[in-house]
């Protein structure tokens, strides 16, 4: 029997020996989760694989086959940066293993990272220069080196190589990258093809190669192919919305709505499922069959999700349906009753978004802004509802709190390009060129080069003077949105403009390969301005009767025809081309409208005056012949007969803009300044962001009020005018300077401003009391002087004033001088 100590001693001898067996060193520990790792992985459980894989390297970190294990995981999961990464560990610890060597050049070239593929190429070929991996190599950096320099014989004897090296290796990508190139490079680009159906046949998910196949399809004119090349896409890159919509468009250039309305409603799933699927089929609806077929489903719809919130949003946009259909007072009420109950959420601040674009339409500006704020009250942070309180802002001329909340959507959309557009404008009414130009250009690079925010971008540089630049965005433009026909117009317009005769012809020649009718018509304007500005008339006579003659043909073409014909002074002519156009089509109302115009021109003014009644009574709800008629009529001093045929438009057509201005002018020469003011407010209600509408208002009010209130308006509304290079818009930023004691600054505006207005009274009387106030006399003198010259007998009460001003200030002296020149600021 052992004895107490004895027991004791073994007991500490048996935990000692298992003490010993659990201390492993790290190579040991290594091992087991290695092992652990490959066990995993016959099992297929992959991640936990992959953590085991990590663990090696807290034990080991040159753990060549757990690295390579590794790495092979991840390519194929894809991720080539990682699998480079662990042959890096690997190379590190053993340069000279060329197989290494050759897949870290193999991944770098797919990485794009030349530099480091091309130092890894030498380390593999200096150990192993026949492998034939290693060969594929160098070929393929010939072939680079030949495409980089131009050599084209070089870079088809690195092709010819690429090519017999696939052979023994059919499965090398880099080989069959090369092969394709040259195919592509070659005259018979089709001839790749083939190589890239190979080539899918390794890697069907590689992106690259897939719309290389499309591109091809397409430019054979492979319907068929191009149709199932693209639904293959959409399959295998889900989340790519712009294939979604090649796809659409394709079954739509094959007339097939069906197919297109069958493919939204499978990318759309379940009735019950997430809503912007079924809204993409709601879109596609009201498009092809209109409102009725639109809100049929989402009735249909609602009804579907009557007991999810789901139904709420259905129901309120089909209000929206209701609302373009003049069923206003109904879609408010929809809209008011599904909000009456509703929690705030996402959804319920998207139909109070909807609420408030209806109130604002309805002139409920008060009510439009309340639900903005209830929205923001709940989503302090919600993009929607800070770009529409932005832009009712920009509207009421604060742009300084329209920057506020534009700053803040920013902060959570940076790449959205309306906010850069709505910062543009409030910089704008701010007078701040240089800031609105800066977020215009933000707008075309977020956006891509977008055909709007580009249109809107190249308008501003050209508006500004910077005609270079324009060129450059609508060339970029051009390239992202071929075929746009209004990018081509503006593009071929300055390049006309600037004699780039070759380029202007180019684009001719993608307006017409765009094939749709805007764009042959565009090119065919575009072909005839072309002529004219190389003095080639008898060419586009030519030209037009051409198209006239084969039947392709239009208003517009005979319009230019006779624009040609008065160019050249050949009155009888243009007269034989309409008579000729009206014996074919005598119901044709803007022929009719032309034929009153060639009238006037030919001196018969009683048949263009009962012409252009003619039409005005055809087209009641017409602008255009109510504007010719009252110009004829004031033409020939009758005047109170142009008045009377504006009083009865406006009576027809009350919210007719240009008309209602036209009205306008009447009154301000008639000295009736209210109500001149009282028209253009209601313009200006209408639209605050017209130029001209907003110069004229606040000249008016800082021409003719004296109040605190109306000067504060008027500079609020005119701000947008610093900057300006307008002659009418100087004069009009420079009075309202004057008027809050910035004489330095209305000097500046003012002196140009009565420069490029000589014969305004108005406008030299202005800067004939800046001089005055700032004590120049003899500068004022003849300023004023000149003003009431020109003004005559007018009664406005600023000659009085002028007059007034004249007869007090001090004598002219010798030394002064009379004869100081308008503007010059002979005292400065």
């Amino acid at each position: 029997m052992l004895s107490f100590r004895h027991l004791t001693l073994c007991v500490l001898l048996i935990f000692g020996t298992v003490g010993l067996a659990g201390c492993k060193n790290d190579a040991e520990r290594a091992a087991d989760y290695f092992q652990s790792a490959q066990a995993l992985l016959a099992s297929g459980d992959v991640e936990r694989a992959k953590v085991e894989l990590r663990n090696v390297f807290e034990n080991d970190a040159f753990h060549e086959p757990a690295r390579r294990t590794l790495a092979q995981l991840l390519l194929d999961d894809g991720d080539l940066a990682g699998a480079y990464q662990q042959y890096r560990y690997i190379a590190e610890a053993q340069p000279d293993l060329a197989d290494v060597r050759l897949t870290m050049a193999e991944l770098a070239l797919k990485l794009g990272d030349l530099t480091e593929a091309r130092t890894h190429f030498a380390a593999a070929d200096a150990i192993v220069p026949d492998d034939p991996r290693a060969r594929v190599l160098k070929a393929a950096f010939d072939y680079q080196n030949a495409a980089d320099s131009g050599d084209s014989a070089a870079m088809s004897t690195a092709a010819d190589k690429a090519g017999i090296l696939l052979a023994e290796l059919p499965d090398n990508e880099i080989a069959q990258r090369v092969v394709i190139d040259s195919l592509l490079q070659s005259g018979d680009p089709q001839a790749a093809l083939p190589e890239i159906e190979k080539a899918l046949t390794l890697t069907p998910d590689d992106y690259q190669l897939n719309l290389l196949k499309l591109r091809l399809l397409n430019d054979a004119d492979n319907i068929a192919g191009t149709g199932a090349q693209l639904q293959t896409m959409v399959e295998l890159f889900p989340d790519n919305e712009e294939l979604a919509g090649d796809l659409i468009r394709w079954y739509m250039s094959q007339n097939d709505t069906a197919g297109a309305e069958s493919f939204l409603r499978d990318l759309a799933g379940d009735d019950t499922g997430p809503i912007d699927g079924h809204l993409s089929v709601v879109q596609f609806l009201q498009v092809t069959q209109g409102d009725a077929a639109a809100r049929a489903e989402l009735d249909r719809l609602a009804t579907a999700n009557a007991d999810a919130d789901n139904a709420d949003i259905y129901r309120a946009l089909a209000a929206v349906i209701d609302f373009g259909q003049g069923q206003k007072d109904g879609a408010i009420a929809t809209l008011e009753g599904i909000l009456a109950d509703a929690t705030a959420s996402d959804q319920t601040s998207r139909i109070r978004m909807m609420l408030s674009q209806m109130l604002a339409e309805t002139g409920n500006i008060v009510g439009a802004r309340a639900q903005i704020e209830q929205v923001l009250a709940a989503d302090p942070t919600n993009v929607a509802a800070l770009k529409m309180r932005a832009a009712g802002a920009i509207r009421d001329d604060d742009p300084t709190a329209a920057l506020v909340d534009l700053r803040a959507a920013v902060d959570q959309s940076p790449q959205d390009a309306e906010i850069m557009t709505l910062m543009a404008d409030a910089y704008i009414r701010d007078g701040n060129k240089d800031l609105a130009g800066e977020r215009l250009a933000q707008a075309v690079n977020v956006s891509k080069s977008a055909a709007p925010e580009s249109l809107r971008y190249a308008r501003f540089l050209l508006q500004d003077g910077r005609n270079a630049a324009a060129l450059n965005v609508l060339a970029d433009a051009r390239t992202a949105n071929p075929g746009n026909v209004e990018i081509l117009s503006l593009l071929g317009e300055r390049l006309l403009a600037q004699e780039s005769w070759v380029q202007v012809q180019r684009v001719i020649g993608d307006l017409n390969e765009a094939g749709t009718p805007a764009a042959t018509e565009a090119a065919k304007t575009l072909q005839t301005a072309l002529l004219v500005a190389q003095n080639r008339l008898e060419e586009g006579v030519d030209f037009l009767q051409g198209a006239i003659t084969g039947g392709d043909a239009d208003t517009r073409t005979v319009l230019q025809m006779i624009q040609l014909q008065l160019r050249a002074g050949d009155i009888s002519e243009a007269r034989r081309v309409l008579d000729s156009a009206l014996a074919a089509t005598p119901d044709d109302d803007a022929l009719k409208l032309l034929d009153a115009n060639l009238k006037a021109a030919e001196g018969n003014v009683a048949g263009a005056e009962d012409g252009l009644r003619d039409a005005i009574a055809r087209l009641p709800e017409a602008e255009a012949p109510v504007q010719m008629l009252y110009n004829l009529l004031r033409g020939q001093d009758r005047t109170a007969d142009a008045s009377d045929v504006l009083t009865a438009a406006l009576d027809r057509m009350p919210q007719a803009g240009t008309l209602a201005v036209m009205r306008a002018g009447e009154l301000e020469t008639a000295g009736d300044i209210e109500g001149a003011i009282a028209i253009y407010d209601d313009l200006y209600a209408r639209n605050s962001g017209n130029v001209i509408v907003a110069n004229n208002l606040a000249s008016l009010i800082a021409t003719h009020r004296d109040d605190p209130e109306s000067l504060a308006r008027a500079e609020a509304i005119a701000r947008r005018l610093r900057s300006t290079d307008v002659p009418a818009f100087q004069d009009t930023y420079g009075w309202i300077a004057y008027r809050q004691d910035n004489l330095d600054e209305a000097l500046t505006y003012l002196e140009s401003a009565a420069a490029g207005l000589p014969d305004d009274p108005l406008v030299q009387f202005h800067l004939g009391m800046v001089y005055v106030a700032l004590d120049r006399p003899a500068d004022a003198r003849p300023v004023l002087t000149r003003a009431l010259e020109i003004a005559g007998d007018s009664t406005l009460p600023q000659f009085a004033t002028a007059r007034e001003t004249l007869a007090g200030l001090p004598a002219a002296t010798p030394e002064a001088g009379t004869d100081a020149a308008v503007g010059t600021g002979s005292d400065n």
